[in-house]
């Protein structure tokens, strides 16, 4: 929130809109217009300005929210996630590189690719096998099984803190989306190079709960 509330007041300091009651649903229009991010995202920054002028008008500091009437574009129609095919998981963990572990977490966890790249080595339990961390989705804490596959291939000799994927890991939300830009565009270069339909990361968790589904089990 506080990301799009600086980027906004840059904008409008880049326009000479120095006072909050310059601010009209003109101006927002057409910060919105200049974002350069997609529609969901756009959406996003017009309901913290939105918030932000709201709570001008309680404090008397404004006499009306200019952003009750901006609009966003509509955007297309997200595309569904696409399942795994073996075929797929072949050839990822075929041409994983750097990415071999994180991916073997993604599949074999079935837990969103944000929540994997935050583990550090004290979140792992390796006598009781289990992984008890945040979901960030939730902001609650759970508690997940740690697959055997994955226990060989964990550094455990390293300090408790340890980040499991340093290359991955910061306490900063938006720096921690630029990171996974990283291992999905790893991923995505190779099904495009083998011919395979588009996937994100978050087809591992499909893959996983498709898994637990055909075993007649509950989702992840």
């Amino acid at each position: 929130a506080m990301g799009m509330i600086k980027r906004f007041t840059h904008y409008l300091s880049s326009r000479k809109v120095i006072m909050m009651a310059a601010i009209n649903t003109r101006c927002i229009n057409q910060y919105l217009d200049w974002l350069p991010v997609a529609a969901k995202t756009k959406r996003n920054h017009l309901g913290e300005i939105r918030r932000m002028l709201n709570h001008a008008v309680i404090e008397e500091l404004l006499i009306s929210n200019a952003a009750t009437h901006a609009t966003c574009p509509k955007g297309t129609k997200a595309a569904l996630q696409r399942d795994f095919e073996p075929a797929d998981l072949q050839l990822i963990f075929a041409h994983a590189g750097p990415w071999q572990l994180y991916y073997r977490f993604l599949y074999h966890t079935g837990l969103r690719a944000g929540d994997v790249a935050l583990l550090r080595l004290n979140n792992l339990d390796r006598e009781h096998g289990t992984i008890v961390s945040l979901v960030r989705k939730s902001r609650q804490v759970h508690e997940f099984p740690l697959p055997r596959q994955l226990r060989g291939a964990i550094p455990w000799q390293a300090a408790p803190e340890t980040p499991l994927f340093p290359q991955l890991y910061t306490e900063s939300e938006t720096r921690l989306n630029g990171k996974l830009k990283h291992p999905r565009v790893h991923l995505q270069g190779i099904l495009k190079s083998h011919g395979r339909p588009h996937a994100t990361l978050h087809s591992f968790r499909r893959a996983f709960n498709n898994a637990l589904r055909d075993l007649g089990l509950a989702l992840g």
